[in-house]
């Protein structure tokens, strides 16, 4: 495990990784992969672990992680992280500090289901966002490969009942997602302007220093949701949140935002319900129904309708 993180660290600093993971693509899809796993880890634990004082944990974990093999980089960076101390905050306020925390206060007052069905529009929103910054609208396969996969995500998180979802109406927590989408969006779209002297390893590392505040004032004012209950399942269950779904998935998703741009990488997030729903299945027991499985497909099939394309061109 600590050789997999030193490997892909040092690859990160040379600023491209090698191996396998020098397709973006396959990066973009194992961030999608760790993330699932988290919602599963987290879905086990929810009644062992409280879910905003994991957050804060998460991220000191993964900055303990990174130091040693960093520490170096970080040094001679020194002077190009002061100059972007404005970049890296926001990076660290959005997507490491805001984020988790708005989507656990959304789901006090909404459903899991609406919830991810928010979460499905955030390749949309960064869409939009690359489009308005670029002054470029998206093209007819980029907006067709976005509604193939957004539909295949809706049907994968709904089990086909969207007429169900509809019916139980909306709310603030619904609300709040959608806040929180929108901060995800921000960050995916501030790495894009990751400067050519400062490594998306470097920077991540970098911006977890100003999350970790926010992160502890979250976590005094939430107070504890559940008693914490150390178990070999808990600690089992907190290393791959901190490992995977944090430090390997936030390093090959911000690899894979500079090298596709946001648009691209943005629909990536989709495959998030496929996953879940093949990790839920295999680990926890949940069925698969037949409307799953077609989502599933449908998200692939948007995916591949988008890269196609790019590659004809």
């Amino acid at each position: 495990m600590t050789s997999a993180v030193h490997a892909t660290s040092s690859a990160a600093g040379a600023g491209r990784p090698s191996g396998l993971l020098r397709s973006p693509a396959l990066a973009l899809t194992l961030a999608a992969l760790f993330w699932s796993g988290n919602f599963v880890v987290a879905r086990a634990l929810r009644d062992d672990v409280d879910p905003v004082l994991v957050t804060l944990v998460r991220w000191f974990l993964a900055l303990l992680i990174f130091m040693p093999f960093v520490w170096r980089d970080l040094r001679r960076s020194c002077p190009a992280i002061l100059r972007e101390w404005r970049l890296v905050a926001a990076l660290g306020l959005t997507g490491l500090a805001l984020f988790h925390p708005l989507v656990f206060l959304a789901v006090r007052y909404t459903t899991a289901t609406n919830a991810l069905i928010t979460l499905s529009l955030a390749p949309v929103a960064i869409m939009l966002g690359a489009s308005l910054i670029s002054r470029t609208p998206p093209s007819i396969f980029q907006l067709a490969g976005a509604l193939v996969s957004l539909t295949g995500a809706v049907a994968l998180i709904t089990r086909g009942d969207i007429a169900g979802v509809i019916a139980a109406g909306f709310n603030v927590g619904d609300l709040v997602m959608l806040v929180a989408v929108v901060v995800w969006a921000a960050y995916s779209l501030l790495l894009r302007r990751r400067p050519a002297d400062l490594s998306p390893t470097v920077m991540l590392v970098a911006s977890i220093v100003p999350a970790l505040p926010v992160l502890l004032a979250f976590t005094l004012l939430a107070g504890p949701a559940v008693a914490v209950t150390v178990s070999p399942s808990v600690v089992l269950g907190v290393v791959y949140i901190a490992v995977f779904a944090t430090v390997l998935s936030f390093m090959f998703w911000s690899w894979g935002v500079a090298e596709m741009g946001p648009s691209r990488a943005g629909q990536y997030v989709h495959l998030m319900p496929v996953f879940g729903a093949v990790l839920a299945f295999v680990f926890l027991g949940e069925p698969l129904s037949m409307a799953q499985v077609a989502g599933g497909a449908l998200v692939v099939a948007g995916l591949v309708l988008i890269e196609e394309r790019k590659s004809q061109r």
